[in-house]
């Protein structure tokens, strides 16, 4: 499932950035390495990736590459010798001090092509200390024609030195209306492509992985869940047996969303804080109980574990969510 975009294009929302970027490369200012940061899923790395291919592009003209150079013809095919995208090898892993050190064998050698070479860092805070430290040596002294493009979910993850020797690009949420335009035709109809947007909390990628993998069915049960362990008519080790298939990480990102809209409800009485509509009853009913101070440490808790997740730190994944739905639980208890 593909919304309609060439890899050449930028989304419908990234317009003024790419237009501001364009402008910098044609009248060249452009800067030898940019930090793009924002929320995940609003399609930092597709950006990114395609400023990369328009750099490239030896006939670009009107903010547009012309698909049809050799150029573009090698990044077509995936195969341009000038650009490379720097990852962790799998899920859960770093970005390694020998993949950075093939970065700045690669940032100064000539061009195969004549132009620029583009390294494209996704994420940069999945670089290891020494591969940050590294990436400060061509950050320092980059090659000459070459472009850097670090990707980030968490800024604030990042060395401050590694930040200070970029150009910043914060990249904000698409307004809903135009996020919709773009989500709507994925889906069975506006209905459901409203729903999926406020499950991602406004990022249309984001809302699209729910689509595709259909996690549409995961939130429900897990909603369905969490109502049934605080009514009392079920036990948190039974619910996270069932939940043993589901994607732990995402089980944490949510819980930790439905959290945050609590402990805002409880700090200030409004309404307008609880936006998951469909367990809002809920919601409200546990905040009350609760209280702001026990609902903001469950969050800063459900984020600690959501990074040794993330780090793949060996966890016992049937504990976590016993673990998990225990502390639930203990929301509406009393003390």
């Amino acid at each position: 499932m593909q919304a309609s975009r060439s890899i050449f294009e930028p989304y419908a929302w990234q317009q003024t950035h790419w237009l501001q970027m364009v402008k910098r490369f044609h009248s060249s200012r452009l800067a030898h390495a940019f930090l793009i940061h924002g929320a995940v899923g609003i399609g930092k790395l597709d950006f990114a990736q395609a400023y990369g291919r328009y750099v490239l592009c030896q006939d670009n003209v009107n903010g547009e590459a012309c698909g049809r150079c050799r150029g573009c013809q090698l990044n077509q095919a995936g195969t341009h010798p000038d650009f490379h995208v720097i990852e962790p090898d799998s899920s859960g892993k770093v970005i390694r001090v020998d993949q950075i050190r093939a970065l700045i064998e690669f940032s100064v050698k000539t061009a195969q092509q004549g132009g620029y070479r583009v390294v494209v860092v996704n994420p940069a805070e999945r670089m290891n200390i020494n591969a940050a430290n590294a990436l400060l040596k061509c950050l320092e002294e980059p090659g000459d024609k070459t472009l850097l493009m670090l990707v980030s979910h968490q800024i604030s993850a990042i060395l401050p030195t590694v930040r200070s020797r970029c150009q910043l690009m914060a990249f904000d949420k698409p307004e809903a209306s135009i996020a919709l335009s773009w989500l709507e035709p994925l889906c069975d109809d506006a209905e459901q492509a409203k729903g999926l947007l406020a499950l991602s909390r406004g990022c249309p990628l984001g809302a699209r992985v729910y689509l595709e993998k259909g996690l549409e069915k995961q939130i429900e049960q897990m909603q369905k869940d969490l109502g049934a362990i605080t009514r009392g008519h079920a036990a948190p080790v039974d619910i996270a047996f069932g939940w043993q298939d589901f994607e732990q990480m995402l089980v944490l990102e949510w819980l930790a969303s439905w959290v945050a809209e609590m402990a805002n409800y409880a700090s200030t009485h409004n309404d307008a804080c609880i936006n998951s509509v469909s367990i809002a009853k809920m919601l409200s009913y546990i905040a009350k109980k609760a209280g702001a101070r026990k609902l903001l440490a469950f969050n800063a808790w459900l984020l600690q574990q959501r990074s040794r997740l993330a780090g793949q730190i060996n966890l016992n994944r049937q504990l976590l969510m016993e673990m998990v739905l225990f502390r639930w639980l203990q929301l509406t208890m009393k003390p």
